[in-house]
C-alpha cells in the first residue's frame, strides 16, 4: 500500500470545530497528463492485473521524485491511487469502498476525485490501450457523475474479460489457472453499469458477445464456480437457450472427476436445475437438484471428525426438508445425524490450563475476609459481581480478534451435552463494524477465563474464611431483603433461603431459587420507576413480558436504571445464545447437577446477591448493619 491516505479533518486549533479534510492529492490536468506517457508505460503490458499496474505506477513515483519531477510525481500518485481502489462487485452501491482507515488517515475512495479531475479522466480514458487502467479512468469518472464516462467503461471491463478468456492476457498466477475466475468481475462490473446507461432489459455491446465467451471457456477449464456465476447471466438475459445451459452444466458436472471439490460441482449441478426449471423439465429440474443435495453430503466423507461430518449431513438435511418432496431421505438424513451427534461426544475433551496468580490472589482474599466482621463480609463480599465495563471489554475483544485473525474468519459452532448444535456464532468481516452478538459472544468465552478467577480466586476464599466463623442463615439475609428495593412484596421469604444457601455453598438450591426470580424483580424495578413493562393482546388481555423480551423491548429502561454494563452482564448469563443462557436451560430442566457449581452459575447467583445489596450501601451503616446484628449472638458480630 502506498503513503497516500486522506488526512480526515482534525480539529481547528482557533476555532475547536472540525477542520475540512485535506485534498488527497493535488488535482491533475490535461496538461499535466501530456508530460507523460502512460500508453508507452502500459500498451504493451501482457498482464491486466491491477497489481501489476500498482508495482508499476508505485515505482515510477519514486523515481519521479528522486529526479524531482513534480509535475510527473504528481501524475503518477494519481495513476498509483486510482489503479490501488479494489473492485468490489459484490457491492453495488459503493464498488470502490474503503479498504482501510483509522482516526487520522485513510485510503482513497473514487469521491476524492470528483469535479474537475473527473472530467479530466473521463476525457483521457478513451485513448488509453491498457484495457484495465481504461476502465479505472472511466469507471471513477462515472461514478463521481460524468455518465458519459460508463460506456468507455463497459467497453473497456469487457476487453479485459475477452483477453483474459482468449489466453491473450497473461496470468497474475499462471500455475493456478484462475482464467475462468479472473472473467467474472470484470463482466459483473459491465453489467452493473449497463443497468444504468442501457434501456430495461437490454445490453450495449459487446457484453453479450464477452458473456458467452467467458461462459464457454468457463465449460472448457472446467470452471464450476464461475461457470455457475455466467451462466446465470447468460439465463437471465436468454444469450443461449436454457436447454442447452442445463445439458452443458449437467454434462460437465456428472463427469467431474473424483479428486474435483464436491462444493464447486453442486454449483453446477444448482446451475443445471435453474436451467431445466426455466426449460420446463420439471423432472430433470429436480434430479439435478437432488444431485446438487448429494453433493453437500458428500462432503461428509471428505471431513474426519464425527462432529464435522454431521455439520454436512445436517446441511443435507436441511436442503432436502426445502424441497419438500423428500421424505424418505428427510428421515434417512436424521437417523443419520443422531448417530454422528452421539459419536462426536467421544470427540470432545477439556484442555486443561494452569492460571497463573490464581493461588497468590485466593490467599490474599481469604486472609482480607477472615479479618472482617460479618456486616462488613456481607456487604464486602458483592463487590466480586460488578459486571465489567461493556466498552472496556469490546475493545478488549476487538484487539484480540485483530492479534489472532485466523481464529475469527469462520463462524463458531457451539453443541449440547447431546453432540447437537444448538447455536452457531457470527464470523468477523475486518471491513465492517462487528456485530453486537459477536462482540456478545467473544466477551463470553473471555470472560470465561475471569469467572474462574473471580469464583475460585475470590467469591470461594472470602465465602469459606466467612463460614469458619460465622454460621449465616435466612435470618442473617432476612434484614437484606426486606429493605432492598430489588425484591417486590411477598418474595423476601424466597429470596433469604436463596442467599443462605448461596453462602453456605449450596449452589443447586440457591440456582432454583434466585435465578427464576430474576425476571420478575426486573419488572418490579421497572414499575417502580414508572415504566410499563406489560402487554396487551389483541383481546385486551394483559400479561407480562417474559426475560428474553424485556432485555430487548425494555433495554434502555432498565440500563437507565441499571447502568448499561450490568444489563449486559444479565443478557450475556441469562439470555444470549450462544452463552450459557442460564434461565433458559434451569426453566426446562436442562442444567444437571453439576452445570449448577459452573462458574457461570455461580456467577449469576452473585450477580442477583449484587442486585439486592446495591440499593443499600448506602444505608448499609445506618440501617442494615443494625438489623443484622440484632439477629446475631453477641459473639458472632
Amino acid at each position: 500500500m502506498s503513503d497516500d491516505n486522506a488526512a480526515l479533518g482534525a480539529d481547528d486549533e482557533d476555532t475547536g470545530q472540525p477542520a475540512e479534510p485535506q485534498p488527497l492529492y493535488e488535482e491533475v490536468t490535461i496538461d499535466d497528463f501530456a508530460s507523460v506517457d502512460l500508453n508507452a508505460l502500459t500498451g504493451s503490458m501482457a498482464r491486466l492485473d491491477r497489481h501489476s499496474l500498482v508495482d508499476l505506477f508505485w515505482s515510477k513515483v519514486k523515481d519521479a521524485t528522486d529526479c524531482g519531477d513534480v509535475r510527473a510525481e504528481r501524475v503518477y500518485r494519481l495513476v498509483s491511487a486510482l489503479v490501488g481502489l479494489h473492485l468490489r462487485v459484490e457491492s453495488e452501491g459503493d464498488p470502490f469502498g474503503l479498504q482501510w482507515q483509522n482516526g487520522t488517515r485513510r485510503t482513497a475512495i473514487p469521491h476524492d476525485f470528483r469535479g474537475n479531475q473527473s472530467e479530466v479522466l473521463a476525457d483521457l480514458a478513451p485513448g488509453i490501450l491498457h484495457p484495465t487502467l481504461r476502465a479505472r479512468f472511466a469507471d471513477v469518472a462515472y461514478e463521481t457523475g460524468v455518465r458519459r464516462a460508463g460506456r468507455t467503461a463497459v467497453d473497456a471491463y469487457c476487453e479485459v474479460a475477452r483477453r483474459i478468456a482468449d489466453g491473450s492476457a497473461a496470468l497474475e498466477f499462471p500455475d493456478i489457472g484462475t482464467r475462468a475466475m479472473d472473467c467474472v468481475k470484470p463482466i459483473e462490473r459491465s453489467f452493473m453499469i449497463n443497468a444504468r446507461i442501457a434501456k430495461r432489459g437490454t445490453l450495449v455491446e459487446p457484453i453479450a458477445e464477452t458473456l458467452r465467451l467467458a461462459f464457454d471457456n468457463a465449460v472448457a477449464e472446467r470452471a464450476y464456480f464461475p461457470l455457475a456465476q455466467l451462466g446465470r447471466r447468460v439465463l437471465q438475459h436468454k444469450l443461449i437457450p436454457a436447454e442447452e445451459v442445463a445439458e452443458t452444466a449437467a454434462s460437465l458436472a456428472s463427469t467431474a472427476p473424483p479428486e474435483d471439490y464436491d462444493m464447486a460441482v453442486k454449483e453446477c449441478w444448482n446451475l443445471a436445475a435453474d436451467a431445466y426449471d426455466r426449460a420446463g423439465d420439471e423432472d430433470a429440474s429436480r434430479n439435478a437438484a437432488i444431485k446438487s443435495i448429494e453433493r453437500t453430503l458428500a462432503m461428509a466423507d471428505t471431513v474426519p471428525s464425527s462432529s464435522a461430518k454431521a455439520h454436512w449431513v445436517k446441511q443435507a438435511l436441511r436442503e432436502f426438508r426445502a424441497r419438500g418432496d423428500a421424505k424418505d431421505r428427510v428421515e434417512e438424513m436424521r437417523r443419520r445425524l443422531r448417530e454422528l451427534q452421539d459419536k462426536a461426544l467421544d470427540e470432545f475433551s477439556g484442555i486443561p490450563f494452569k492460571l497463573d496468580g490464581i493461588e497468590e490472589v485466593r490467599d490474599q482474599t481469604y486472609a482480607q475476609f477472615k479479618a472482617l466482621g460479618l456486616t462488613d463480609a456481607l456487604r464486602s463480599m458483592a463487590g466480586f459481581s460488578k459486571p465489567d465495563d461493556v466498552e472496556k471489554l469490546k475493545a478488549l475483544v476487538l484487539q484480540q480478534a485483530k492479534d489472532f485473525p485466523l481464529s475469527n474468519l469462520f463462524a463458531t459452532s457451539y453443541a449440547d451435552h447431546e453432540g447437537r448444535e444448538v447455536a452457531r456464532g457470527p464470523s468477523l468481516d475486518f471491513d465492517d463494524q462487528p456485530s453486537e452478538a459477536w462482540y456478545k459472544e467473544h466477551a463470553i468465552r473471555h470472560m470465561s477465563i475471569v469467572r474462574r478467577f473471580r469464583v475460585h480466586g475470590n467469591i470461594e476464599p472470602a465465602r469459606q474464611a466467612v463460614l469458619e466463623r460465622f454460621s449465616i442463615n435466612e435470618q442473617h439475609m432476612l434484614p437484606i431483603v426486606q429493605m432492598s428495593s430489588f425484591i417486590p412484596a411477598g418474595h423476601h421469604p424466597i429470596f433469604s433461603v436463596g442467599f443462605a444457601r448461596l453462602w453456605q455453598g449450596d449452589y443447586a438450591t440457591a440456582g432454583h431459587l434466585l435465578l427464576p426470580q430474576i425476571e420478575n424483580s426486573l419488572r418490579h424495578i421497572l414499575q417502580m420507576s414508572g415504566r410499563d413493562s406489560a402487554k396487551m393482546e389483541e383481546d385486551g388481555i394483559e400479561g407480562d413480558r417474559p426475560l428474553n423480551i424485556l432485555l430487548g423491548y425494555c433495554r434502555a429502561d432498565l440500563e437507565a436504571i441499571l447502568g448499561i454494563d450490568m444489563v449486559w452482564e444479565l443478557d450475556a448469563l441469562l439470555n444470549f445464545r450462544p452463552g450459557p443462557a442460564l434461565r433458559h436451560e434451569l426453566a426446562h430442566g436442562k442444567l444437571g447437577w453439576n452445570a449448577f457449581f459452573s462458574d457461570e452459575a455461580i456467577s449469576a447467583c452473585w450477580l442477583v446477591y449484587l442486585l439486592t445489596v446495591s440499593p443499600l450501601l448506602r444505608y448499609w451503616d445506618s440501617h442494615v448493619a443494625p438489623a443484622i446484628a440484632a439477629m446475631t449472638p453477641i459473639g458472632e458480630i
